[in-house]
């Protein structure tokens, strides 16, 4: 559909183009008429026209100017101008302003049938062009949190970014050099700070995630990472390479605002860590930074300056290693991967130019962390072989990969020990059947276990012969089957009750599953009766 106006004071010429325009494109275009120039700046607001045909000479406010007001308002507008032939001058100035053509009169019929024809052709190519360009913007809205979270990840693992990260930049227009890194935690508050059930409020915070990266947006100009365990990873770009106090406190308020607004929104506790402005290449130590400020920070938001300033030394050094121990001694194998590595990060910041006393700080702290593992009854054999291969480091990546390692075993060592293989997937086969028509996670029945979900996840599949996602599945559908056997259920009933939100999603699993569909499967039962 074309909207055409047409702006003459001689209702013979007017009448002549309605009719050549409706002979010969018909319910294509919609025509309106205006008679003088103030008429065709009115209506053009009103009635939006993709193209104007304009007498140059009109009563009161001419065509030139008409043109140039109708177009104020809409500079997608086609004009075509009509003009006299003495007033051809006239049409040449119109040309320069922006009609796209001009006829003279007296008008041909096959001219402006030539002229609209090829109008509509550049207003078909400027509208696909533009739906072209909104599905290449709807694609990119959907692939930028994907980059967005590969950018994050490459900065946050040692020497990843820089064999990725530039071209990441390149993608999300990063243009400043520097950067800081905030971490987002949520949970139910603890003591001292902690966050309690990281599992159940992770399941319910995966449910606003979208809204979650929405509001990080609304506060600060942030790429923000996929939620990891119950954190989300959030990068602020920063022009310079240091950040003054008076903007470390704009900077804290504005995340203070945020996780206001998170709390209200999700109705769970929420809290920050800010780590310090960092180059690219050494935004891994921010992220340290920042998760240290997480844990150790009492207050809702905590800047890595202001806990450096408040504990001493000796006391952040104490906190942390009881932090590193008590994830060894319960078995939490992801979160002794995370804080060995902070504490390691903060060694390495904190003993500078001093690479043996940083490998002895963290060696005794190994030893420590062995001794209480082997007095709960954990077995650990390579505790000879894991202090050589850290005293023998050469250099601070190798130390700090190498200590991180030797604490994962460790806590390995204390899962192995305080539960049986068998009898955590029999504790958890247990707990799936009696709940598995609820939305069950894999962190939540590993939770349940008393273990990390990497380590259970292992550990079910060996035991069951089936990953977690089938095993549920499998009791799903056998179900459904003993339910499809009572005519008087309805599918949706029969889907709901066997954990299914969704009646075609239950029907495409069903029929991926059985080869047939719930309601063949149903027939099938009745015809065999």
């Amino acid at each position: 559909m074309y909207k055409i106006l047409i702006a003459d004071d001689e209702g013979i010429v007017t009448n002549a183009l309605q009719f050549i325009i409706e002979k010969n494109f018909g319910g294509e275009c919609q025509v309106a008429v205006a008679k003088n120039g103030r008429q065709a700046i009115e209506e053009a607001e009103s009635f939006q026209p993709d193209i104007a045909l304009l007498d140059i000479q009109m009563p009161g406010i001419n065509g030139l100017k008409a043109m140039e007001e109708i177009c104020a308002q809409n500079a997608k507008i086609k004009i075509l101008i009509l003009s006299a032939y003495d007033n051809f001058d006239y049409a040449k100035e119109a040309l320069r302003l922006g009609a796209v053509d001009y006829l003279m009169k007296p008008i041909n019929k096959k001219a402006i049938v030539e002229r609209l024809t090829a109008i509509m052709r550049t207003i078909d190519q400027e509208r696909q062009k533009r739906r072209d360009d909104l599905l290449v913007k709807e694609k990119m809205e959907a692939v930028v949190p994907i980059i967005e979270n590969g950018f994050i990840v490459s900065l946050i693992i040692q020497n990843e970014y820089k064999d990725s990260g530039i071209q990441y930049r390149r993608l999300l227009d990063l243009e400043e050099d520097y950067g800081i890194i905030m971490v987002l935690e949520w949970g139910e508050g603890g003591e001292e700070g902690s966050m309690g059930n990281p599992v159940g409020s992770s399941v319910l915070a995966h449910k606003y995630y979208d809204k979650m990266a929405e509001l990080v947006k609304v506060y600060f100009k942030a790429c923000v990472s996929n939620i990891m365990g119950n954190m989300i990873v959030c990068v602020i770009p920063f022009g310079e390479a240091k950040m003054e106090y008076g903007e470390r406190l704009r900077v804290i308020e504005k995340a203070r605002n945020l996780v206001a607004s998170l709390k209200h929104m999700a109705g769970i506790d929420f809290k920050a860590g800010i780590g310090s402005v960092r180059s690219w290449e050494a935004m891994f130590d921010s992220y340290q930074e920042a998760l240290n400020a997480l844990r150790h920070g009492r207050r809702e938001v905590t800047h890595i300056d202001d806990l450096i300033v408040r504990n001493t030394q000796e006391q952040q050094q104490q906190m942390m290693e009881q932090v590193v121990l008590g994830a060894v001694l319960g078995g939490m194998e992801h979160d002794v991967r995370q804080e060995a590595m902070v504490f390691a990060g903060w060694v390495q910041k904190n003993k500078r130019n001093a690479f043996e006393e940083e490998k002895l700080q963290l060696t005794e702290l190994f030893l420590v962390a062995r001794r209480m593992v082997q007095e709960q009854g954990g077995e650990y054999k390579k505790g000879q072989e894991a202090m050589g291969a850290l005293l023998r480091s050469e250099n601070g990546e190798e130390l700090r990969q190498r200590f991180v390692a030797a604490m994962v075993d460790l806590a390995k060592a204390v899962v192995i020990k305080n539960q049986k293989s068998d009898g955590i997937v029999t504790k958890a086969q247990e707990y799936i059947r009696q709940n598995f028509r609820k939305d069950l996670t894999l962190e939540e029945v590993a939770q349940t276990a008393g273990i990390s979900p990497y380590y259970f996840s292992k550990l079910f599949k060996e035991g069951t012969g089936m990953n977690f996602t089938e095993y549920i599945t499998g009791l799903r559908i056998e179900r459904a089957k003993q339910l499809l056997s009572n005519r008087e259920l309805s599918i949706k009933q029969v889907c709901l009750d066997s954990g299914y939100g969704n009646p075609n999603y239950f029907s495409r699993i069903f029929k991926k599953w059985t080869g047939i569909t719930p309601t063949e499967f149903r027939d099938g039962i009745y015809e065999d009766k």
